[in-house]
């Protein structure tokens, strides 16, 4: 738990100096995984709830990191995507996550870094597996 803290400091300390938070970078790297998506989409991919999300929408859209198009299956919702800033943030934000996880586990050889990544594997269920 104390490192899963220090790391969540550490990625938010980073991304706040590119006018992001933890969340706000969760929700531009769903969207460059799989878009357009719904705000219950993501908040169910996410695991945040809805109120959650709609605040991270509209400050993303105000940042001009998204954008908001009608729905034409689903008249009360709107789907979501990247601006070409958008993208950009998701990427800074993916390179500053690796730079942290990189000095996180600096410590151990290549061999225990391997290690620990197929042990997290293994403690991370799938999509097959959910």
């Amino acid at each position: 738990m104390n490192l899963a803290h220090q790391l969540k400091y550490q990625l938010n300390q980073a991304l706040l100096q590119e006018d992001l938070t933890v969340q706000q970078w969760a929700l531009l790297q769903q969207l460059m995984l799989e878009r357009p998506l719904t705000a219950v989409q993501l908040a169910n991919r996410l695991d945040m709830d809805k109120p959650t999300v709609s605040g991270i929408v509209k400050r993303l859209v105000e940042k001009d990191f998204l954008t908001k198009q009608a729905n034409p299956t689903d008249q009360r919702s709107q789907l979501l995507n990247l601006t070409t800033a958008g993208q950009t943030a998701a990427i800074t934000g993916q390179g500053i996550s690796n730079q942290i996880l990189d000095a996180i586990i600096a410590p151990l050889s290549t061999e225990d870094q391997q290690l620990l990544n197929q042990l997290l594997g293994k403690l991370i269920p799938t999509k097959e597996q959910s």
